[in-house]
């Protein structure tokens, strides 16, 4: 600081007193300049490392400490989505989210950074995320031989799609757990024989509680030549069944059940005689036509059981067989 000033001192007497003053006013104008603009670009580095951040809370963790349900109420990642669980300004783990409830998330734990906070997390822990890029809190971590041990240790990512670990933990996100057939909804296309008829029918089942269902079937089938030769007869069923999901070896599902049946046969041309006909029928047998479509009309309680067989993951080969008909199918779970 002593040159600085000497320096300053000599120049003053070499060059007139106006002049001097202009040039060290200029040196120290340059001065702060250069080291605000060297404050600045620092700020704006460091701001741009750090990531924002959002806070949620801890509400459930699987005895295996691999599965977390977290909140996600600032809605700051998406299913899919890689995050990093920060506690006390360190990255704790890594993970992948993989089930969506409302504001409830299901996270599964691919990576552990640091064993000791790991530990530290518990139900009702306040926790923040970082999405994506975490690589601001990797510069500034350091990992102990014990923690770089645990990481040897954690499961590959090719486990976070395995099914049965997801559905060992209880957290909550879908209750689905105690469930032979983890979807809600079950779609089938099927070809029936119903009252003796062929006919294409199409059912909707859906999953009111754990293995518990309730299905709607409807079908429709044209009777040609009934009930006399040149009068057809359309027939439309209606099945409404309640059933119950039993687990069978082989990937297969016994599911028991006990309904009601509606069926109505609409015939405009029987008992009807043709007046241009030289030979019309009898009243007796005009009656009698009236009377077959009657017959084929059904209201009344059914019982029977349904076979399911899981062809690939969400496809099944369906089979219903009951008093009500036989059903032959497959059927897509969504």
């Amino acid at each position: 600081m002593n040159l600085y000033y000497l320096f300053i001192k000599c120049l003053s007497n070499l060059i007139p007193r106006q002049c001097s003053v202009l040039f060290i006013s200029v040196l120290f104008t340059l001065n702060c300049f250069s080291q605000s603009v060297i404050d600045e670009l620092s700020n704006s580095v460091d701001s741009h490392l750090i990531p924002d951040l959002a806070t949620e809370n801890i509400k459930k963790i699987s005895k295996s400490r691999r599965v977390f349900l977290i909140t996600n109420e600032s809605q700051s990642f998406a299913k899919g989505d890689y995050i990093s669980i920060v506690l006390m300004g360190k990255i704790a783990a890594r993970a992948i989210a993989v089930k969506f409830n409302n504001n409830l998330a299901g996270i599964k734990i691919i990576k552990i950074h640091s064993l000791n906070l790991w530990k530290q997390l518990k139900e009702n822990t306040r926790i923040q995320i970082v999405r994506g890029d975490d690589s601001y809190f990797k510069n500034i971590k350091t990992v102990d031989n014990e923690e770089k041990q645990e990481e040897q240790k954690i499961l590959e990512e090719s486990d976070l799609f395995s099914e049965t670990d997801l559905n060992e933990d209880d957290l909550g996100l879908d209750n689905a757990k105690n469930r032979s057939i983890k979807n809600d909804n079950l779609i089938t296309g099927a070809y029936a024989t119903v009252q003796k008829n062929g006919q294409f029918s199409g059912q909707w089942a859906y999953q009111i509680e754990d293995n518990i269902w309730a299905e709607a079937t409807f079908g429709q089938s044209i009777v040609i030549d009934f009930p006399a030769l040149g009068i057809d007869t359309k027939l439309s069923n209606f099945v409404a069944r309640g059933k119950y999901t039993i687990p069978a070896p082989f990937y297969s599902y016994i599911q028991p059940y006990l309904g009601y049946q509606i069926i109505q046969a609409d015939s405009p041309g029987a008992g009807q005689a043709d007046s241009s006909s030289s030979d019309s029928p009898s009243d007796e047998q005009l009656q009698q036509e009236i009377d077959d479509v009657n017959a084929l009309e059904v209201n009344s309680i059914i019982f029977g059981v349904s076979l399911l067989k899981r062809l690939v993951p969400g496809w099944f080969i369906k089979l219903d067989v009951g008093t009500d008909g036989l059903y032959g199918g497959f059927s897509l779970e969504f």
